[in-house]
């Protein structure tokens, strides 16, 4: 059976919204983040965005009409927020202007000020000051501690270590990071997304880098990324082995092979 979009995505004439005709007279929009994590908004003026040509509007919370939430499951995600920064780059205001390029320089010129609050920036922290969105959801059957205490074998763990590697082999490259990290197999998590051209270099090439950055975040308990400028790639990684090559050939008159006699040494 067909799926009923295969033959617009396979010819190209699949219509995404990005590609649709634009009206004239579009305007375009962009954020005003917030630098801080918590904090308090005791104010933004926007006079210097607004007096900029091509701008058009500076939306804040008191421009909505309707409820300032979006909200699904929730209904505590305001559209703008009004009193409170949530997370750091969180949006403020929005510029409504022109054109991109006039939107992204207006919205530098927005000044909010704010009071910096005590934020929770992690896992752990929030765990510890228990800052949970619901009352935590507890499945319970038997008594744990009971078997637990008596099982023969008893693994214990809090994580695992997640790579995202571009690799044609995740499940070697998640062999070779258990293997330098000193860890079992199921400890790691390998994830292969798509990639260009393979011929073969992203077979085992990915596992030192792919190991280095799992290495980087397990001594720093911060995710790590690690992505080679060209340069540093082609000093770094391996490549086909260049071969040298000594060879005597007889053929006769009608350029027929009589004899060959070859010594190939790879580099």
């Amino acid at each position: 059976m067909t799926h009923e979009s295969a033959t617009g995505h396979v010819t190209g004439r699949a219509v995404y919204t990005a590609e649709l005709r634009m009206p004239l007279g579009l305007l375009r929009l962009h954020p005003v983040q917030a630098p801080h994590a918590h904090a308090r908004i005791l104010g933004i003026d926007a006079s210097a965005a607004l007096a900029m040509p091509g701008v058009h509007a500076v939306l804040t919370a008191g421009d909505i009409p309707g409820d300032n939430n979006t909200g699904t499951i929730l209904h505590d995600e305001p559209l703008i927020p009004a009193d409170e920064v949530s997370y750091h780059g969180q949006a403020v205001a929005w510029v409504v202007a022109e054109d991109a390029a006039i939107a992204q320089a207006a919205a530098r010129a927005v000044r909010v000020a704010y009071e910096a609050l005590p934020a929770c920036l992690g896992i752990d922290q929030a765990i510890a000051e228990q800052r949970f969105h619901l009352p935590p959801a507890k499945v319970e059957r038997g008594e744990v501690a009971q078997a637990l205490a008596g099982a023969p074998h008893r693994p214990q763990g809090d994580g695992l270590v997640q790579v995202t590697s571009s690799t044609q082999h995740p499940s070697e490259t998640q062999a070779m990071v258990a293997h330098v990290l000193g860890l079992h197999a199921h400890q790691v998590v390998c994830r292969s997304l798509r990639m260009g051209g393979g011929f073969g270099g992203k077979e085992t090439q990915a596992n030192p880098f792919a190991a280095l950055a799992a290495l980087a975040a397990w001594r720093t308990g911060r995710a790590v990324a690690i992505q080679l400028v060209r340069s540093l790639d082609m000093q770094l990684t391996g490549k086909r082995h260049p071969f040298l090559g000594r060879f005597d050939i007889g053929f006769d008159g009608d350029g027929l092979l009589q004899a060959m006699d070859v010594d190939l040494v790879a580099d």
